[in-house]
């Protein structure tokens, strides 16, 4: 036979990344972004909430857990709070963004000190 078929190529495999859970800290005007990676990856993280863009950030991360901060604008963090659903899409160099959309978690409260009270 002149002509054999190309061997079966394997589907692709499992995203190195996994998304782990969105925490709003009004504290410091951020969403912290907790993601599990397989690999060695640099991502990019947007936010977003009814396909309004509220924040996005890249970052880079070994094996293991890290947390991208997204920096949130005033007009966009004061309508937030504990509960609500926000869309967060995460570009690695896939086609296309591994998507999320989490209720957010409410950071612990920072302790003021003596002078904060």
């Amino acid at each position: 036979m002149l002509w054999a078929p190309p061997p079966p190529q394997l589907p692709p495999g499992p995203p190195p990344l996994a998304f782990r859970s969105a925490t709003l800290d009004r504290a410091a005007h951020t969403i912290d972004v907790e993601l599990m990676a397989a690999a060695a990856v640099s991502a990019r993280v947007v936010l977003a909430r009814h396909g309004v863009v509220l924040g996005r950030r890249s970052g880079s991360m070994d094996r293991g857990g890290t947390v991208i901060s997204v920096r949130i604008g005033p007009k966009g963090i004061k309508p937030l709070r504990k509960g609500l659903h926000v869309d967060v899409s995460i570009y690695w160099g896939a086609g296309s963004p591994l998507r999320a959309h989490p209720a957010l978690k409410l950071a612990p409260p920072e302790d003021a000190g003596p002078l904060g009270a």
